[in-house]
């Protein structure tokens, strides 16, 4: 069995709303913590919550993190490289994930803890308006 195959059923994840697969691994009224796994052919669709989340890097490829605080504008980040391991998202900031490689394995803390009412997934076409990225592939399209 492959690595992938093998750490979704060893952590029993299942499908998550905005794409990949995840386990809740720990939950009280001040914080939540899942772990999250995208494949190559997978991304987190644009989404955004009312709390402040901390992404962890655990296993994998490096993840790609694109973030939009205005809908407009958007940055690229990576962790997992260069010795960054770990990338704070302000509450009600944009983002998308995609792995750079054939999976990332990451966690995701927020505080106060997550609710499934708290997250915003954007329209299923809806991007950054300068966005330039195709998520299915990573790759830069033209900069129009």
């Amino acid at each position: 069995m492959n690595i992938i195959k093998t750490l979704i059923q060893y952590h029993k994840m299942i499908p998550h709303p905005e794409g990949g697969h995840y386990v809740e691994v720990f939950k009280n009224k001040n914080v939540s913590h899942i772990y999250f796994l995208l494949e190559e052919h997978e991304y987190s669709h644009w989404h955004r919550i009312t709390k402040n989340e901390t992404i962890h890097f655990y296993s994998g490829n490096p993840l790609i993190i694109f973030t939009s605080r205005d809908g407009d504008k958007f940055q690229k980040n990576e962790i997992g490289a260069d010795n960054k391991f770990i990338f704070n998202i302000e509450k009600n900031t944009w983002f998308a994930m995609k792995s750079s490689g054939s999976y990332s394995l990451i966690g995701c803390t927020v505080a106060p803890a997550f609710e499934f009412k708290d997250l915003e997934l954007a329209p299923k076409n809806w991007k950054p308006s300068t966005f330039n990225y195709d998520l299915d592939t990573s790759l830069k399209l033209s900069n129009t």
